[in-house]
């Protein structure tokens, strides 16, 4: 049976339960966001016991070897003394710089704040000591001196409400990370495959100007895709990079084309698109970005197009709920 000691109080987990779902349950607020490991709201560190590899996973060197753990995958099969780990001591504190509506659902955040990161990461973002979600980086390190979000607007989130409507500029926000990998590597000759739905944009446009930043030659695609065509945003500003950059090829696909955007748009679907368009992606590095259902199809339907599981680098989007 196994027992977690926090607080000068002994916690009998159930069967199957996580630390964080054990503190929970008796009462015990820990900061905690997506709960699948991904955004290391939950980080605790470890004073007695023994933790699993899955309690560590995505943490770096120097947090595994000061035991620090994140609760919500950490299930022990034995005794475990723990204690809080400051959100504070994991954070730096951001300065709002600006914030600009992108379409009728996605805001443009822009944040100044000392991080050491590479462009498509993402960080967690926090208000408060609790309530945190995690955000691709569209910014580029090498050019941009501010962190640079899109926020796609969800009515009744814990997050992005605030960040939308409440958080004004000049406020500060806590930043914790980065994390992920993936981010622009490739040889400089390498054909290039960027393909996203939603927000997947963010971190997407941030590789490719960090591609770009970095000298890339080789052919560069960017298929993104969408419900309906007035879901898109800043074609303005990628069909400027793509008339300045000869490498680069846009291609906005969506399953319904109205309006002003069917002069950018195709009507379609974006795996049927790239099915046809990319059918030999041997030798392509390929970057999916957007939610885990379109990430995982993708995947595999490039897979099997001949792309290598080691060129394919995927940010999928985890919804948190309220």
């Amino acid at each position: 049976m196994a027992l977690v000691i926090f607080e000068n109080q002994t916690i009998e987990l159930e069967e199957g339960e996580s630390v964080l779902e054990g503190l929970t349950r008796h009462g015990h607020k820990i900061p905690s966001a997506c709960r699948a490991g991904v955004c290391q709201a939950c980080i605790m560190i470890m004073s007695e016991g023994e933790l699993s590899n899955a309690a560590q996973q995505g943490l770096s060197a120097p947090q595994k070897a000061l035991n620090y753990f994140l609760s919500c995958q950490c299930k022990p099969s034995s005794r475990l003394q723990i204690g809080r780990l400051s959100a504070a001591s994991q954070q730096v504190q951001g300065k709002v710089l600006s914030k600009d509506w992108l379409n009728d659902s996605v805001l443009r955040l822009r944040v100044k704040a000392e991080l050491d990161y590479r462009a498509g990461q993402y960080v967690t973002l926090w208000q408060g000591g609790e309530v945190a979600r995690s955000y691709s980086l569209a910014s580029v390190p090498s050019v941009d001196n501010f962190l640079e979000f899109h926020i796609k607007h969800v009515a009744d989130g814990a997050l992005s409400p605030r960040l939308c409507f409440d958080i004004q500029v000049s406020d500060t926000i806590g930043v914790q990370g980065p994390l992920g990998r993936c981010f622009y590597t490739a040889r400089p000759h390498q054909p290039l495959l960027l393909a996203g739905i939603g927000t997947g944009l963010a971190p997407l446009m941030g590789i490719l100007r960090d591609a770009i930043n970095s000298g890339h030659t080789g052919p560069i695609t960017l298929v993104l895709g969408a419900a309906n065509a007035k879901s898109f945003y800043l074609q303005e500003a990628l069909s400027i990079l793509a008339d300045k950059y000869a490498q680069l090829t846009l291609q906005f696909i969506a399953r319904k084309v109205d309006g002003p955007e069917s002069s950018t748009a195709l009507e379609g679907d974006i795996y049927a698109f790239c099915a046809e368009n990319h059918p030999d992606l041997k030798d392509y590095r390929v970057f999916l970005c957007g939610a885990p259902s379109f990430v995982q199809k993708m995947r595999k339907q490039c897979f099997l197009s001949g792309a290598g599981m080691s060129d394919i680098s995927a940010d999928a989007f985890l919804s948190f709920g309220k």
